[in-house]
């Protein structure tokens, strides 16, 4: 039983990965085209106005982020739901220390912190989610957190 849960956390997992990463590889197929042909391609994200050392730290915090969802995949994989919830809600919840985090990282860009506000957010609908020991849901909802955290990605950049 649990070999099945595991294969079918892993076929969800590249679904949704292909899910993620389709359009961008079709996005990124464009651009190595247009650059192959001597095209110039700028990158239009919004820039964030940090200093350096801001964002480096900033760099090293959404690493944490991505090494979070590692461990709550993790734990969804061992059939830990329990864990998984605990690891989303104490790393990646929304509170005080995160508001603070995104506000102080926003480099003055209000929809920074709509965004990643929303992606902390989603952590803890996962959260609740697997604690109830809804599975399915908990997947669905770690889908729509990774999608916040690319949708930030995809308008923000230094």
């Amino acid at each position: 039983m649990q070999r099945i849960i595991l294969l079918a956390l892993i076929f969800g997992s590249l679904i949704v990965a292909t899910a993620l990463f389709g359009a961008e590889q079709t996005e990124l197929h464009k651009t190595h085209e247009m650059l192959m042909r001597g095209g110039q391609m700028s990158d239009t994200r919004t820039e964030l106005r940090l200093n350096e050392q801001m964002k480096v730290l900033q760099k090293t915090m959404m690493r944490e982020h991505l090494s979070t969802l590692g461990e709550m995949i993790a734990a969804l994989g061992a059939d830990d739901l329990n864990r998984a919830s605990e690891i989303a809600r104490t790393k990646l919840g929304w509170n005080q220390a995160q508001e603070r985090n995104c506000s102080m990282m926003s480099g003055g860009e209000k929809d920074f912190l709509t965004l990643g506000k929303a992606m902390h957010m989603k952590a803890d609908e996962f959260s609740r989610a697997a604690k109830a020991g809804k599975r399915k849901a908990a997947l669905v909802t770690l889908s729509e957190l990774i999608n916040s955290c690319n949708a930030c990605h995809n308008r923000f950049r230094h």
